[in-house]
């Protein structure tokens, strides 16, 4: 995957503006089909740790446009793992840091930054930039080298401020469906080359006197863009349906004190308790203590 930084210039967009206005639209049209062609159009291209757009593209060839988010982390709710020394818990993020500063990742943080997290999502997948490597990685790069012994370690739980803190750098533990309303469906479909083509067709026929085959015509195309649209719309719905779901869950924090909190407030790093007649948890996560069955007949197909 290939990722170019673009930072926007006020120019430019200006410029983009007045020739959307000389064009009637079109330019606004084509922007629409080639978002990667609008970027390069009002942005220009520079390193990564300045960019506020990133065209994207992938091992097949395809160009994707996403912006750049920043997230301000308050420097005394850094996290910190289990190994870390203390005269480092003021200068760093260190979120799955080991002993050895080599082999495991952390987040540095300049002060002029002010402590600015900086990340992108693509696909569902949050990638968080990383100073020491100038690159943005997955976000799951920052907890992959932890052992079992870290983890068990960490059974303590985290404090308000730490889970505060990876809240803003994991986000919720959602599976988000976007639902989008009937009139923005509606200018996506319009703006479709296939649609475009119709109108057009419209013109033409009518232009030739040919009132019949062109009410034909828009009939049509106004048939299949409202079923078009219908559908789109009730599948969007019944993804988001069947992927929401949310339960109360019993997390633990330092001090042996437990709070009940919602799952989708749970971050990497939290230790929750289960109860004894069991319970659903959207997460995934690692038995520390107890016992625990699992029935894997929904995966296996037994």
């Amino acid at each position: 995957m290939e990722v170019t930084g673009y930072q926007t210039k006020p120019w430019r967009v200006a410029l983009c503006h007045a020739c959307s206005v000389l064009t009637a639209g079109l330019l606004l049209i084509l922007f629409h089909w080639k978002p990667s062609l609008e970027v390069q159009a009002k942005c220009k291209p520079c390193a990564l740790s300045q960019a506020d757009w990133l065209v994207i593209r992938d091992r097949f060839g395809q160009c994707f446009t996403t912006r750049v988010r920043t997230e301000v982390l308050g420097e005394g709710s850094l996290e910190h793992h289990p190994g870390a020394r203390p005269e480092d818990r003021r200068t760093s993020i260190a979120i799955g840091v080991a002993d050895e500063e080599e082999s495991r990742d952390t987040i540095r943080l300049h002060e002029k930054e002010e402590n600015t997290l900086r990340y992108y999502l693509f696909e569902g997948v949050r990638y968080v930039w990383l100073e020491r490597r100038q690159a943005y990685c997955k976000v799951s790069v920052l907890d992959e080298a932890w052992t079992c012994a870290d983890l068990h370690s960490s059974q303590a739980g985290l404090h308000q401020q730490d889970h505060n803190t990876r809240r803003k750098i994991y986000g919720p533990n959602l599976i988000e469906v976007p639902v989008k309303s009937y009139a923005r469906l509606l200018v996506e479909e319009v703006l479709n080359p296939f649609y475009i083509f119709q109108v057009f067709s419209i013109v033409l026929w009518v232009c030739d006197a040919y009132y019949y085959y062109a009410a034909c015509i828009f009939l049509i195309s106004t048939v299949s863009l409202g079923l078009s649209l219908y559908e789109t719309r009730k599948q969007s719905s019944t993804l988001q349906n069947m992927a929401k779901m949310s339960v109360g869950v019993r997390v633990r924090r330092p001090g042996g004190e437990e709070m009940v909190v919602s799952s989708a407030d749970l971050v990497p790093g939290d230790c929750f308790s289960l109860p004894a007649e069991g319970m659903l948890v959207p997460c995934d996560a690692a038995l520390l203590s107890g016992e625990c069955m699992v029935n894997e007949s929904m995966l296996t197909g037994e």
